[in-house]
């Protein structure tokens, strides 16, 4: 996978996420192209709901051709996971360790590759919609869409210091309880 480092950082980046957050949440959006959003898999081509989510309330362009496998991962995600999905005060590595996710998934997670990592990252949203757990999805996208290697690194670090750091402080809490 060739990606390029998405064009929007920071601020433009979380203003996206919480943008198609919001709509596919909404109750006019459309329940067809939710269903349809849902049912796919990165192995299936693109479904036209995510093209038609996109240009609707995204913009007037389409994400990179190289991008937009993983942005149709997010979208699918957003809308499997439903309303109240999109937690910008909950880090993604926090909230797995909160539900317990295995040290072992993360290791995999934070170490794949290309079309791995897009898988492993579905297996992770479907372990956290069966618990009800919502997250910052902007964590999310820096995982899935930052190329560099050294950009990927800091954000694995802080995924993994989240999930470690929960870990700790439940650890606490349970030796407090004895």
């Amino acid at each position: 996978m060739t990606q390029a480092q998405p064009k929007p950082e920071g601020d433009s980046l979380a203003t996206r996420i919480a943008k198609l957050a919001g709509v596919l949440a909404s109750a006019h959006y459309p329940g067809g192209d939710r269903a349809a959003l849902k049912r796919w898999s990165p192995d299936q081509p693109v479904p036209l709901a995510f093209y038609r989510l996109w240009l609707r309330h995204l913009g007037t362009e389409l994400p990179p051709e190289e991008q937009t496998a993983t942005w149709a991962l997010i979208a699918w995600g957003l809308a499997l996971m439903g309303e109240g999905t999109h937690r910008p005060d909950r880090p993604l590595g926090q909230v797995l360790a909160e539900s317990g996710f295995a040290e072992a998934r993360l290791e995999r997670l934070l170490a794949a590759l290309d079309a791995a990592r897009l898988d492993l990252f579905a297996s992770a949203v479907r372990f956290l919609a069966a618990k009800g757990e919502g997250f910052n999805w902007r964590d999310a996208a820096l995982l899935l869409l930052t190329a560099d290697a050294d950009k990927r690194e800091s954000i694995h670090r802080r995924i993994a210091a989240d999930y470690y750091r929960q870990l700790r402080k439940q650890e606490s809490l349970k030796q407090g309880k004895e």
